[in-house]
C-alpha cells in the first residue's frame, strides 16, 4: 500500500463561557448559552471578552474604543 494520506483532524472550538462545542466555525454566538462569541484576531479561536491576551496564541487583545 502506498503512503496512506493522513487527513488532519478538524480542530474543535468550545464556548469560553459554557464550554459547549461550537458546531460552526466562527459562529457569532453560542447556541447553548446564547452569548455572543469574541474571537482572537490572530488565531481565530474563541475567548472571553475580558482577556488582555489570547490564552491560545498569546496575541495581545486590544479593546475596541467605539
Amino acid at each position: 500500500m502506498m503512503g496512506a494520506e493522513h487527513k488532519p483532524e478538524k480542530e474543535r472550538c468550545f464556548c469560553p463561557y459554557c464550554n459547549t462545542e461550537i458546531a460552526e466555525a466562527l459562529s457569532p454566538y453560542c447556541l447553548a448559552c446564547k452569548v455572543t462569541i469574541f474571537y482572537c484576531p490572530a488565531c481565530r479561536k474563541p475567548l472571553p471578552r475580558d482577556k488582555k491576551a489570547c490564552p491560545h496564541c498569546g496575541a495581545e487583545i486590544k479593546a475596541d474604543k467605539s
